[in-house]
């Protein structure tokens, strides 16, 4: 059983806000909401953010994920501990500034942050973004390793996710009925490789897709359809480093069933079976 109840916000740190925070309302489609000082929140679904930008001189990035309460971060911490993570208790402005009531964090590397948070801030309006993206929800992040194996024993020994598929050496992992929420691919780098966000539908994804060509952003794979998941996928490049896309129509199952893990190839059948191509090195065939 997933001792992470759901992925809460990935955090940036950008070198232009502004610029960041356009391509969030205007490219991407989700609401820019009531944020505290310093900080930009925007918002895709009940979370009161999913999004949170700040200013940095040098990029910073942070996934948050939830546990749901005091005892539960505490024991978290323990496991993180024992696993050999140092582990760096929230301030109270930090918490305050994530909107959350206690949190804490460990450092993959010379990456990305993983922050858990207890009780972060919901909405009780409805979500409605910029433009009618069709997103549904802050799905999953994919993130690129240089220990693949390391990453793969924090989401299933220390955050208590399972083991979906392989892809080559990539790893898709479950911590809930959804296919993966977290995918960990080979690299030379450690960072958040992509933020994705769930669409409506099919009809949804393509009219994205278009919307994106006419407003000259990169897509850099995709259209395409997962073999490993059943995902239709849209990825395309956002103003810093990291990516973002929009996805659709994946498998569900229950994560309590025995489900053994598949392996497929990194390959281009592995990648996409509509046969499509990607620009990034770890996606790439």
């Amino acid at each position: 059983m997933s001792v992470v109840e759901k992925l809460r916000y990935v955090r940036l740190g950008v070198a232009d806000p502004r610029k960041t925070g356009d391509f969030a309302t205007r490219i991407l489609g989700l609401q820019e909401v009531t944020s505290p000082e310093g900080v930009a929140m925007y918002r895709s679904d009940n979370r009161h953010a999913s999004l949170i930008v700040e200013a940095a001189e040098a990029p910073t990035e942070a996934l948050a994920v939830q546990v749901r309460d005091p005892e539960d971060l505490e024991a978290m911490c323990v496991r993180l501990e024992t696993a050999g993570y140092t582990v760096t208790a929230g301030t109270a402005a930090e918490c305050a500034a994530r909107l959350c009531k206690q949190m804490a964090w460990i450092r993959l590397r010379n990456g990305p942050r993983i922050e858990v948070v207890v009780r972060p801030l919901d909405s009780g309006w409805r979500y409605h973004g910029t433009r009618d993206a069709g997103i549904v929800e802050f799905f999953g992040v994919a993130f690129a390793s240089t220990d693949v194996a390391a990453d793969t024993k924090l989401w299933t020994d220390v955050f208590g996710g399972k083991v979906a598929d392989y892809l080559g050496d990539a790893v898709y992992i479950a911590i809930d009925d959804a296919h993966h929420r977290i995918a960990i691919h080979p690299s030379g780098r450690d960072a958040i490789l992509e933020v994705q966000y769930e669409v409506e539908g099919l009809h949804q994804l393509m009219q994205n897709n278009y919307f994106l060509q006419s407003a000259q952003v990169p897509i850099c794979a995709g259209p395409g359809r997962r073999p490993t998941s059943d995902e239709a996928f849209l990825t395309f490049r956002g103003p810093d480093a990291v990516l973002f896309g929009y996805v659709t129509e994946g498998a569900r199952r229950d994560f309590t069933a025995d489900c053994p893990p598949r392996q497929f190839p990194h390959s281009s059948e592995g990648l996409c079976a509509w046969g499509s191509t990607s620009t990034v090195p770890e996606y790439s065939a």
